[in-house]
């Protein structure tokens, strides 16, 4: 799907993998972009973009960024295209896999991996959705680990479960907005998140560009509140829907 360039997007995570990704995507079609990241060099360096440096687990990030949006120096306008993309695992890519372990988590790793992985969502909802009109939409980067269990982090899986639960439960409300909002929970994929102990040539790899592919696919759904997978390359997205939750 081409993204339609009267859009404005807006993509957090944004200087590597999938959300470096999609604003290449949505650039290149002429979208308006806001890429946001605190990797100010990758973040410079994306062509088309609008970089601004921003912490999604900072308050004060998200109201500098509001009170920017409403200000007469925002050029590109509100934005109606929201990906909240910015993720991490418990401990660095290259830690040994013991590190992923519950019982290897401190207090300092615990507030990082929330910080980023729920209150990122929940402050850039809480920031956002004052500002967004009728027809806007949003995109929630979750993870399989979102829907199934991940013995290598649990904590990582926890967060990502928040997550959905999150989307889940706004969808109704949002819905008489007339804003949708989805997660995406993709399985694995090549980016500079996945432990390097886990990397094996009998475990494959989404491209990052695939998954952004299917953001902006995803983000024109008419269904809102749902969970969508992606599996692996071949296989298109599905709805896993909650308990209670029928097919119309």
């Amino acid at each position: 799907m081409t993204p339609n360039s009267s859009h404005v997007w807006l993509v957090t995570g944004a200087a590597s993998g999938i959300g470096a990704a999609v604003v290449r995507t949505v650039a290149d079609a002429g979208c308006s972009v806001f890429a946001l990241d605190i990797d100010d060099e990758a973040g410079n360096a994306l062509e088309g973009a609008h970089y601004r440096h921003l912490d999604v687990a900072s308050e004060r990030d998200w109201q500098t960024l509001a009170d920017y949006l409403k200000s007469s120096d925002n050029a590109l306008g509100i934005p109606d295209r929201i990906h909240l993309n910015a993720g991490i695992q418990i401990a660095p890519p290259d830690a040994a896999m013991t590190e992923y372990r519950f019982e290897s988590m401190t207090p300092e790793k615990y507030r990082k991996l929330m910080g980023v992985n729920v209150d990122g969502v929940v402050f850039g909802l809480h920031t956002l959705l004052p500002l967004l009109n009728p027809g806007s939409s949003i995109v929630v980067t979750a993870s399989l680990a979102g829907i199934t269990p991940y013995p290598i982090d649990p904590l990582y899986s926890m967060s990502k479960h928040a997550v959905v639960g999150l989307v889940r439960s706004l969808g109704p409300s949002l819905r008489k907005r007339g804003i949708n909002i989805h997660a995406i929970c993709p399985g694995a994929i090549d980016t500079p998140l996945v432990p390097v102990a886990q990397r094996s040539e009998d475990v494959p790899f989404m491209a990052p560009e695939h998954v952004a592919s299917e953001v902006i696919h995803l983000i024109e759904q008419d269904e809102t509140g749902k969970t969508w997978a992606k599996v692996s390359d071949g296989k298109p997205l599905f709805i896993v829907r909650a308990p209670g939750d029928k097919q119309k």
